[in-house]
């Protein structure tokens, strides 16, 4: 008997966990951690609250400079990024050095997809590309 119950409470716990981490992920925050590094975002798939304050507090895990590039909504951009040419399409960019941490204030106007990139030359390409959901 005692078996089977460890068993239940076991798999019960493991769903728990399961369905919390998925709930999670999907629902609007007001605070974004961020890890970068060569070259990924982590997590690369963010959801925010649209019109409100989000603090992003961003950590470069990297040996280089990485940028937290939002574009405007709708927008994707263009391989590879260049900046004079499509430049108007960021709407936000926050940019940490190796091996630092910050903290940055944001809004997003309205609901939708924004697109992040790391718009320095060649880190886009290399695959440090998220998304930010606004709901």
């Amino acid at each position: 008997m005692l078996k089977k119950t460890c068993i239940l409470i076991i798999l019960i716990t493991a769903y728990l966990l399961t369905a919390c981490g998925a709930t999670v992920s999907s629902e609007p925050v007001s605070v974004l951690n961020v890890e970068m590094s060569e070259f990924k975002f982590d997590p690369a798939d963010l959801t925010v609250f649209a019109g409100k304050e989000i603090i992003l507090n961003l950590k470069n895990n990297g040996g280089v400079e990485h940028e937290f590039t939002i574009l405007k909504k709708g927008i994707t951009a263009k391989i590879p990024f260049d900046r004079e040419k499509q430049g108007d399409a960021i709407l936000a960019e926050f940019r940490v050095g190796a091996q630092k941490s910050d903290e940055f204030k944001f809004i997003l106007p309205e609901p939708g997809e924004y697109q992040v990139i790391c718009a320095i030359s060649g880190h886009m390409e290399a695959g440090m590309v998220a998304t930010l959901t606004a709901k």
